[in-house]
């Protein structure tokens, strides 16, 4: 931290002296024009010329695998890198088919240029394109889908459709890369902040609430490999008890999300009192087990992912209580 007195002309006009260490390094020198940003809660932020065309990185290709390489793409990506440069000796066609499989699988990567020994990937994403309140309501949506998809998949053993939902965790897994980057870049740059016009605060329940429909999203897939791999159709006694719980754990999410994104504390309050049936419900999950044995591994994963996701469901109706309490209701999602 620097400490400087404010000063003043013979005008009245009020100044304070910028460390000069901090002006080299940033190559600020006289007649710069720096932008002064005020945030929330009184700071100034300044901000010297071309600041952000500095967000690059480069990673090695070396021989990594394609997993490799794409867990470090994210984490860039995610971390608010704009431009991430792969780099190698010599870059083979199929690395560079790997490299732009990944970038497509990142909402706004696009490949900038190639070289015989580089791959630059751009971040092209504009956050005000994707606002957080309809990219997390987006999520809600498919997520909402898929889980109502793959009970309706295990329970009628149809094969296309348990694929479909599969296909579709995708979609989820891409939007919520999207927001984690833009939480990332609010936390390091308050100019973004100022873009989205949400607080930091704001941001922090909108992406651990994303991160609570993204494993949602991920049971919604662990219910339809189920699917895929129940032998026997399924008794009677065991469909209702599935169609029971699935009505429960998607009211439950529902509930959840309404009061999030409307800041309803009471209605918060009433998903949170359904907890208590949680022991009946786990008895009804283990009981239909034990009526088909030869099902018993298939069902046991249904019904245990469906009460995981209303789990999931209650910890969004906590953190719909917290926003309540910290930040009043941001414009309602379209769509």
């Amino acid at each position: 931290m620097y400490k400087r007195k404010v000063q003043q002309t013979g005008g009245g006009t009020l100044f304070v002296t910028l460390p000069k260490g901090w002006a080299a390094q940033l190559g600020v020198s006289h007649g710069a024009e720096l932008n002064l940003v005020p945030s929330e809660g009184g700071p100034l932020l300044i901000v010297p010329p071309g600041l952000r065309e500095r967000n690059r990185c480069q990673l090695p290709l070396d021989d990594r695998s394609k997993e490799e390489l794409e867990r470090d793409i994210i984490a860039h990506y995610i971390a608010g890198f704009d431009v991430i440069q792969v780099a190698g000796d010599r870059v083979r066609p199929q690395q560079r088919r790997m490299v732009r499989e990944i970038a497509q699988s990142l909402i706004g990567m696009e490949i900038l240029e190639e070289t015989q020994s580089t791959v630059t990937l751009h971040s092209v994403v504009n956050l005000q394109d994707f606002p957080a309140q309809q990219t997390l309501h987006r999520i809600f949506s498919i997520t909402q889908a898929m889980l109502a998809d793959a009970v309706s998949a295990f329970l009628t053993q149809e094969e296309e459709l348990a694929r479909d939902v599969i296909e579709r965790d995708g979609d989820v897994d891409r939007l919520v890369l999207l927001v984690a980057r833009q939480f990332s870049l609010l936390l390091r740059d308050l100019v973004t902040e100022q873009e989205v016009g949400l607080s930091r605060l704001e941001f922090l329940y909108q992406h651990t609430v994303a991160d609570q429909l993204e494993r949602v999203a991920d049971h919604a897939v662990k219910i339809s490999r189920a699917a895929l791999e129940t032998p026997a159709p399924l008794a009677r006694g065991v469909r209702e008890r599935v169609q029971g719980l699935a009505a429960e754990s998607g009211e439950v999410l529902a509930g959840a999300m309404r009061a999030f994104e409307t800041r309803n504390s009471k209605l918060a309050n009433q998903v949170l009192g359904r907890k208590e049936d949680r022991q009946r419900l786990l008895e009804l999950a283990q009981l239909s087990a034990a009526d088909q044995p030869e099902n018993a591994y298939a069902i046991s994963i249904v019904m245990d992912s469906l009460l995981r996701s209303r789990e999931y469901g209650f910890n969004i109706a906590e953190i719909a209580l917290d926003a309540a309490v910290a930040s009043p209701p941001p414009s309602a999602p379209s769509g």
